[in-house]
């Protein structure tokens, strides 16, 4: 017991610090090194905890001070061992000295160079991961750039076409009425042309209506066959004067 009130503080607490229930740092499967797992929580959460400070370099000059070496984990993990200092086996800890001042020196050197390499060996890993990220953004959204332009022009195509078809439709509906207006005006002056003159206002009402009809339509779609074809309009009902036949262009 008296013991390990002779244990430095450094010590003890980061051994309990390693039996305590948290993930940022642990022991390996053997319980012979610990491994930081998360630098960050361990510099937010437990340094504060147990050391009253956030200084993740004080932590590592402390490790150094007592001999702790740093190993090359496969993980790329930050991987610390010292030959007394185990899993389970607390009563080393008294054992453990702190080292000369010129090994200090020396050996913290050694570990500052490793930490500023590996630093920047992530942080260029990291840009070229954000790189990556940036250049298949640039991809994805060159592709919804062309797809749209395909898609603008597929648009217009098809608004051309239906305006075109529209022109043709008011063209021949024009024609038509122009040959119903010549056949009018030949009519003799009877009490047929006031029933002719009625029906002249129904289909000039009737066109107009298509028309209007026509331009509001959003989608429009036409028969290649129906396209091609037109039909005379339908006059059922109306019959001409007696004893007339009416002359075609």
């Amino acid at each position: 017991m008296e013991d390990i009130k002779q244990v430095p503080s450094f010590l003890m607490k980061l051994y309990e610090i390693l039996e305590s229930e948290q993930a940022a740092i642990c022991w390996n499967k053997e319980g012979t090194t610990f491994q930081i797992q998360d630098s960050v929580q361990l510099t937010d959460e437990i340094l504060p905890q147990y050391f009253k400070h956030r200084n993740f370099q004080s932590f590592l000059r402390q490790l150094n001070m007592y001999g702790f070496k740093k190993l090359k984990n496969n993980q790329g993990k930050n991987e610390f061992q010292h030959s007394l200092f185990r899993k389970g086996v607390k009563n080393n800890l008294v054992k453990i000295k702190r080292r000369n001042q010129e090994d200090i020196k020396q050996s913290l050197e050694t570990l500052t160079k490793e930490f500023q390499s590996e630093s920047y060996l992530n942080e260029h890993d990291k840009m070229r991961k954000q790189l990556v990220q940036i250049q298949s953004d640039q991809q994805r959204i060159l592709d919804e750039i062309r797809f749209q332009m395909d898609r603008n022009q597929k648009l217009f195509k098809e608004t051309q076409d239906i305006t075109d078809k529209i022109n043709q439709i008011k063209n021949y509906s024009l024609t038509k009425l122009n040959k119903l207006i010549l056949i009018i005006q030949k009519l003799p002056q009877d009490a047929q042309i006031s029933k002719m003159a009625i029906l002249k206002d129904k289909i000039l009402r009737k066109l107009e209506t298509i028309e209007t009809e026509s331009y509001q339509a959003k989608d429009i779609s036409f028969d290649k066959q129906e396209s091609n074809s037109y039909y005379e309009p339908n006059l059922t009902g109306v019959r001409s004067p007696a004893g007339y036949s009416p002359k075609t262009k």
